[in-house]
């Protein structure tokens, strides 16, 4: 099994996520949206995987946690390889902020073999990225309105194993 992001996780996390991602992706044809529930187990197990994939990278993320995720948009992009995007909570303060991820299920399902994550956008909260409080308005209005401008969205925070989305899946 991959060790993505090191001891800090549990493998099971991995495999879980891993597993859920490639049972969403196994009937749909690459280049395909699907839909991604809310109350999704995908989306609890991303409240768990990001913020630990984060966290290898920026220690301030050692005092923040996800919930609540929403998703805009989840495409298969490749044979084993997904692209999610949506909103999440920010626990510290209650609001969201934009994230994107493509993830890279290895082959035999076990485990993600390569990811790219971004998340939030400047804006105020202990990490600078605060958006809009959850279950407001201003935050279905980011929801619904992140897709028409993901490729310019200014990422706070990004992890990343690969090269480039392309070159992956």
């Amino acid at each position: 099994m991959s060790h993505v992001i090191g001891g800090e996780r549990s493998p099971s996390l991995e495999a879980r996520v891993a597993s859920e991602l490639g049972a969403l992706m196994k009937e749909v044809a690459i280049g395909t949206q699907f839909h991604v529930a809310s109350n999704a187990d995908v989306c609890y197990a991303l409240e768990l995987f990001l913020p630990a994939l984060l966290r290898t990278r920026f220690a301030e993320w050692k005092r923040e946690s996800l919930d609540g995720f929403g998703i805009a948009s989840a495409r298969k992009v490749g044979p084993s390889a997904v692209e999610l995007a949506g909103i999440c909570i920010l626990i510290s303060d209650q609001t969201v902020t934009p994230f994107c991820a493509h993830f890279v299920v290895s082959s035999d399902g076990s485990s993600i073999s390569a990811y790219r994550v971004r998340v939030g956008e400047a804006g105020h909260g202990p990490l600078g990225i605060s958006g809009p409080d959850c279950n407001s308005r201003g935050a279905t209005r980011l929801l619904d309105g992140l897709m028409a401008r993901l490729e310019s969205v200014r990422w706070v925070y990004a992890v990343d194993s690969l090269q480039s989305c392309e070159d992956a899946g």
